[in-house]
């Protein structure tokens, strides 16, 4: 047996259980006498490319160093694939898996690929994905730790960005917060803000408001995401006021402006 079949033998019982390298190194050692140091998990991943290693035996995702999850073969797994290669500081995506289909980029187009370019690679059903995912983490963070919607501005603030990319079939900026927005769609920049208040202002940095086109504002409320305003940023600015090098524009004002707005499209 090679050590991928015996792999699929000691942890067949083991499907979406997390599991160590040590653990999985130390019972093929006393079940079939492996060296331990011939036993390298990161091979057999759906989401880890290792460079020299054929990329066609998968068994588990990558969580960490220490960690991984057994899928088992033929999983219908849906993510990324990233690749570390000796040397870089960061992964870098090189392929996805939709419903246990994967497509990798060419060898040679992953040699130009850019750490700051990563975003924009990501496909529409990736962001779909990574959109579950960061719901299921913002129920848990709420209803198990009983955290507050307004104590996860982060988190909210980063699933508003994927419902932005969503709906407007956009692609992810290259950088958090890269020079004031979040996400372009059709050559328009379009600056996210997502909010858990029931009232109150929205601010928008001044230093970074000839950076971006359009103004998309999320509300959450009652476990839904709403849309709150998605149009130009002029017209939110002819409505604010500047407060200590910021515009501030209500939450009341913006529903207004948006329905006018939509409405003026509409007649148009």
């Amino acid at each position: 047996m090679t050590i991928y079949e015996q792999i699929k033998s000691v942890l067949h019982n083991k499907v979406y259980e997390l599991v160590t390298p040590q653990e999985v190194k130390k019972t093929l050692q006393e079940k079939y006498g492996i060296n331990p140091d011939s036993v390298i998990l990161s091979d057999y991943c759906y989401n880890r490319y290792n460079k020299g290693i054929s990329f066609n035996k998968h068994l588990f995702e990558y969580v960490n160093r220490s960690s991984y999850k057994y899928l088992g073969e033929n999983s219908l797994y849906t993510g990324l694939v990233f690749r570390k290669s000796k040397g870089e500081d960061r992964e870098v995506i090189v392929g996805e898996w939709v419903n246990g289909v994967k497509s990798l980029q060419e060898e040679s187009s992953l040699a130009n690929t850019l750490i700051n370019d990563q975003a924009e690679i990501i496909s529409k059903q990736q962001i779909l994905n990574l959109y579950n995912e960061y719901n299921q983490i913002l129920r848990y963070e709420m209803n198990i730790l009983n955290c507050k919607p307004t104590e996860l501005r982060h988190l909210i603030g980063r699933i508003g960005e994927f419902i932005c990319a969503i709906q407007t079939n956009g692609s992810l900026a290259r950088q958090t917060n890269q020079h004031g927005f979040d996400v372009v769609s059709g050559g328009r920049r379009i600056s996210v803000k997502t909010t858990a208040q029931f009232n109150g202002f929205i601010s928008i940095n001044k230093n970074t408001f000839d950076d971006f086109d359009d103004f998309f504002v999320i509300q959450y409320v009652n476990d839904d995401f709403k849309v709150i305003y998605f149009g130009p940023k002029e017209e939110v600015k002819t409505i604010s006021k500047v407060y200590e090098g910021k515009y501030e524009v209500s939450i009341g004002q913006l529903k207004k402006l948006n329905r006018d707005y939509q409405l003026n499209k509409t007649i148009v």
